[in-house]
């Protein structure tokens, strides 16, 4: 029977995960990697991540700044996850749309806008404001 890995273990593999983040937006990794490196700072080939270690592992993450969607204890060993930086734009998105609410469907509608390019940044003033953005006519 393999024993639990340790918090260190889980801090080892979160801050394993931090550094293949980077600075990157987001990274997705199959969950079969993250176990298996799991097992290899463990030393202990039959480790898995059940519910109670995915919660742990989770919590070590987003201790380290990380957040992953879908949960771990959501996902089983053929899915695929995303990292990204806890309290980022994509965070912010993640949270939009995975827990609704009326409260909060103005934000997600303006954060549309700026995907779209549709959002008003700011109103020109100064020299930006004799500048034209409308688009050359094609004759």
């Amino acid at each position: 029977m393999a024993t639990r890995p340790s918090r260190q273990h889980l801090v080892l593999v979160a801050r394993h995960l931090k550094t293949q983040l980077g600075k990157d937006a987001f990274l997705t990794v199959p969950r079969m990697a993250i176990t298996d490196r799991l097992r290899e700072v463990a030393e202990s080939e039959g480790t898995r991540i059940k519910s109670q270690l995915a919660a742990d592992l989770e919590q070590v993450l987003l201790e380290q700044g990380v957040r992953c969607y879908p949960s771990l204890r959501e996902t089983t060993t053929g899915d695929t996850v995303r990292l990204f930086h806890a309290g980022s734009l994509l965070g912010s998105l993640v949270d939009l749309l995975i827990y609704p609410s009326k409260d909060t469907d103005k934000e997600l509608g303006n954060m549309l806008k700026k995907i779209k390019g549709q959002w008003s940044w700011s109103t020109p003033t100064g020299p930006a404001e004799a500048v034209s953005v409308e688009a050359p006519s094609v004759s």
